[in-house]
């Protein structure tokens, strides 16, 4: 079960946490009363007990608006948000091709570079899906690289490149690295860096107020939405929702 955090400019102190929907899947609205000119400590209090009701209720994640400043206290209650390192890695072909689009590159002219620690799964699939399409293909994962490296040429004749020298157009890394390009995607950790692109469902409009991010993996992991449905945007674009 996941639950909802969220403010409410309102009189009153009671908090409150009621059973709801969101797109279809179950989850626990958690209502903290605010008002202009409140204590850091009321209010602190307030989420505490919203989040204390929630852990009581079954939730053990929780999703709250970008840039929540009271998370310590839902991780002291036993709360913890949703993850988005597996969601921006599925997305990594999407986000490297949107780069290239933003900079009016075509991909079979174009460079990418894949950085990581190993061979992971999304790393091979993310290979899998972009070798073909474009022109210098390189990957950076140690032994388990060069081996992933022979393995696209002997597939698709592609032009798989050690990564020394060659610069490359977008990296998208996988682990922490010092990898470079000119549009670096860092896919991993509780915050990864997606240099400013939005995912986004096409012809679906999402409730306004929550992190766009761990909503959409939330959305993913549960199967509400596929990758066919997703959409890359550039940064900067203005979002209804």
């Amino acid at each position: 079960m996941v639950g909802i955090m969220e403010w409410k400019a309102e009189k009153g102190r009671r908090v409150r946490v009621e059973r709801d929907w969101l797109l279809g899947l179950p989850c626990q609205r958690a209502t903290v009363p605010v008002r202009e000119g409140m204590r850091e400590r009321t209010r602190l209090r307030r989420v505490a007990r919203c989040a204390r009701e929630l852990v009581r209720r079954g939730v053990r994640r929780v999703l709250t608006q970008a840039e929540f400043p009271c998370w310590e206290a839902l991780e002291e209650a036993g709360l913890r948000p949703v993850e988005t390192e597996a969601f921006c890695q599925m997305l990594a072909p999407a986000l490297a091709l949107a780069a290239l689009r933003c900079r009016d590159r075509r991909p079979e002219r174009s460079a990418v570079l894949l950085s990581g620690p190993e061979v992971s799964p999304a790393l091979f699939r993310a290979a899998e899906q972009l070798c073909p399409q474009v022109r210098d293909f390189m990957v950076d994962a140690g032994e388990e690289g060069e081996e992933l490296a022979a393995w696209l040429r002997a597939e698709f004749g592609a032009a798989v490149r050690p990564p020394e020298g060659m610069k490359a157009d977008v990296t998208l890394c996988f682990g922490p690295s010092p990898a470079a390009g000119e549009t670096v995607f860092r896919l991993c950790g509780p915050t990864p860096d997606l240099a400013g692109f939005l995912p986004a469902v096409r012809g679906e409009m999402l409730p306004a107020g929550l992190d766009r991010l761990p909503l959409l993996a939330l959305l993913w992991e549960e199967g509400r939405i596929g990758q066919e449905q997703l959409n890359v945007l550039p940064p900067n674009t203005k979002l209804l929702t």
